[in-house]
């Protein structure tokens, strides 16, 4: 039996199932020929796809019983809305009356037109979901969370990015992280899809979305490496990510990124769901569930 277990989801993404229905057959095709499966569906509004799908995984929780919730990133698709967020809000936020829910920054939380942060983005993501980036512990373990926008597109804030390092560099070499059992980091973005060195270019089995620069699915190689040996000299071995919106895994040396689809609108072949991760005094075992 493990010793605890915790979910760890992404892209809950409210608003999203509503902003992909209705599309035109033209903006469709240009969407799948890009790797995203958008599927044709009638328009609708609102958010109540994402609510059955909020609902639904947190009946399964219960059964469950998780020690803690982490989630990655995109909890909304567009930062700000208030239908979006109440929903968030109602559901996984007040479902952290049971179970501790944590909160990791997403493009679409804390980017402005999804995709780059700058001041008022990062403070009005701050004032609702709280910190970007801080550790905390459960058991013999050490929980990372970073926000990978930032490292992702530090343009606007170079000071919150050297900041976030700084703390990175400072909990990996403390004691505490050193005599931990597991280290274990969760971001929005993958580090990366198939190995620690490559090139901000798209692989062909997965491209860029229209209209998006090459490599929009990682960070870049610019700030990856700094990132990476942080996280090797410290002994990490599993960061969980989203962002890709299907489930995949990538390792290279010893450092293996998990990618979770999304809770809600799926973009691969994988149903919307979650990742259940199963620790234990010697090992970190995780599956894949679907609601």
């Amino acid at each position: 039996m493990p010793n605890f277990n915790f979910i760890q989801m992404a892209d809950p993404q409210v608003g999203m199932f509503s902003r992909l229905s209705g599309m035109d057959p033209e903006a469709a095709s240009l969407f799948r020929n890009h790797g995203l499966n958008v599927k044709d569906a009638p328009k609708v509004e609102g958010v109540e796809q994402e609510r059955q799908n909020l609902e639904t995984a947190l009946e399964q929780f219960d059964e469950i019983d998780p020690a803690f919730i982490v989630v990655c990133g995109d909890m909304v698709d567009t930062a700000g809305d208030d239908e979006q967020i109440s929903l968030i809000r109602e559901t996984l936020g007040g479902y952290s009356s049971k179970v501790p829910v944590h909160w990791v920054a997403g493009n679409h939380d804390i980017g402005v037109n999804n995709l780059i942060p700058d001041r008022d983005s990062v403070d009005m993501y701050r004032a609702e979901f709280g910190a970007d980036y801080y550790a905390f512990d459960h058991g013999e373990s050490k929980f990372i969370i970073l926000d990978s926008v930032i490292l992702d597109r530090p343009q606007n804030l170079p000071d919150e990015h050297k900041a976030q390092m700084d703390f990175l560099g400072d909990t990996l070499r403390s004691r505490e992280s050193i005599e931990s059992e597991h280290v274990v980091a969760f971001m929005h973005h993958p580090l990366f899809l198939d190995n620690a060195e490559e090139a901000d270019t798209d692989f062909k089995w997965a491209p860029s979305p229209p209209n998006q620069s090459s490599g929009y699915w990682t960070i870049p190689l610019e700030r990856r490496p700094p990132v990476v040996k942080l996280l090797r000299e410290a002994n990490v071995q599993t960061v969980f990510a989203g962002h890709w919106h299907r489930n995949h895994i990538a390792s290279d040396n010893g450092l293996d990124i998990v990618v979770t689809s999304a809770l809600g609108y799926p973009l691969g072949n994988d149903p919307s769901g979650y990742r259940i991760v199963n620790v234990n005094d010697s090992t970190l075992d995780h599956n894949y569930k679907q609601i």
